[in-house]
């Protein structure tokens, strides 16, 4: 059964990836902390078939990827994730799920009420903050996107370009992630079997994300998503 969930999850992580350009990680939080571990398992596997997915993207369109616009980013986010990947590990659960449900809808009401209100001029210094935010909740929660997604929206106009560029930050960070919960002991042979059901689910929903790219109405879905995402976070406090 679960494995049957991963799978599903995956489904809907990479469908939301291809159209949105980021939010598999959130997604696969949105219902992975309901099934497995919430202060280990389910960050870990989330990060491993995201940067799966996202290596796969970025190898894809790598022809349309602003490395100089990124690398702010990057830099920031690989200082920041090894220090929240270890303090994860080193919160008891109940507690880590507690912030990982506030950090849900923190997120979940950000992105519904004030996306359009908030930007962010592209500069170097916005992005190292942008970066530094990102690979903290990269490095606790798998859901490092939606600093990335303000900074790069901004810096990045052409919708092809930015779709490419982040993906290509998602495929390192997470690469980087996984590496440093290797050496922390959160990835087993168990989790390595858990992710590819659920890369295989991803790979799925990439494909279907990508024949509906151009015609889905990609701000109600996300809507949509978003309202999920608070149900899901006050399920996890109380």
């Amino acid at each position: 059964m679960i494995h049957l969930l991963l799978l599903l999850v995956g489904v809907g992580a990479g469908f939301v990836q291809r159209v949105s350009g980021f939010g598999l990680g959130i997604f696969a939080m949105l219902f992975m902390p309901h099934f497995l571990p919430v202060h280990i398992s389910a960050p870990a596997v989330s990060t491993l078939f995201s940067f799966g997915t996202s290596s796969w993207n970025a190898l894809r369109h790598r022809k349309n990827i602003s490395f100089r616009t990124v690398l702010p980013l990057l830099a920031a986010s690989l200082v920041t994730i090894p220090i929240a990947v270890y303090f994860s590990a080193a919160v008891p659960a109940k507690v880590f799920q507690a912030i990982l449900g506030t950090v849900l809808i923190a997120l979940s009401l950000y992105f519904l009420f004030f996306e359009k209100k908030v930007r962010i001029r592209p500069t170097v210094r916005n992005g190292l903050l942008a970066g530094t935010v990102s690979g903290t909740l990269s490095g606790l929660f798998s859901t490092g996107g939606p600093p990335v997604v303000l900074y790069l929206t901004e810096a990045l106009p052409d919708k092809h370009v930015y779709f490419a560029t982040i993906q290509f930050f998602f495929s390192l960070t997470g690469i980087y992630s996984t590496v440093m919960r290797i050496l922390s002991g959160a990835v087993t042979a168990e989790v390595l079997v858990l992710a590819a059901f659920g890369f295989i689910g991803c790979a799925l929903g990439n494909i279907l994300g990508g024949l509906v790219f151009d015609r889905l109405d990609a701000v109600t879905f996300r809507r949509v998503i978003y309202i999920g995402m608070i149900v899901s976070g006050v399920l996890m406090i109380v």
